[in-house]
């Protein structure tokens, strides 16, 4: 877990545990016209425990509101993700993680998928 004191917890909303679920955890919980609160109900009766999910990611927002911002992005190499909070609130978990500058301070090419 994260290092941050629980007073820079961030708010983690339902689709950024949603996210979490279908980017990181792989999980198909419907498609897009599936609204968030009914995604987490499918992803909890899949055995995910949206309650950790959320706390992991609150954590990680933290981060960004410790170093006196409200917007930004933490990258979570562990889970392979990047988590972006705007507003104090976590509001999305994206896949693959941004990547850090390369050499000589270039940011490495993607690959295409």
């Amino acid at each position: 877990m994260s290092h941050v004191s629980p007073s820079h917890s961030a708010r983690a909303t339902d689709h950024a545990v949603r996210r979490y679920a279908e980017r990181v955890l792989e999980l198909d919980l419907g498609g897009e016209e599936v609204p968030d609160h009914v995604a987490l109900a499918r992803a909890r009766a899949q055995g995910v425990k949206c309650t950790w999910v959320r706390r992991r990611l609150a954590e990680l927002g933290g981060i960004v509101l410790a170093a006196g911002m409200r917007d930004g992005r933490v990258v979570a190499p562990l889970e392979g993700m990047t988590v972006r909070v705007a507003g104090g609130s976590v509001v999305t978990v994206v896949t693959p993680p941004l990547r850090t500058a390369g050499r000589r301070g270039r940011a490495p090419t993607r690959q295409a998928a």
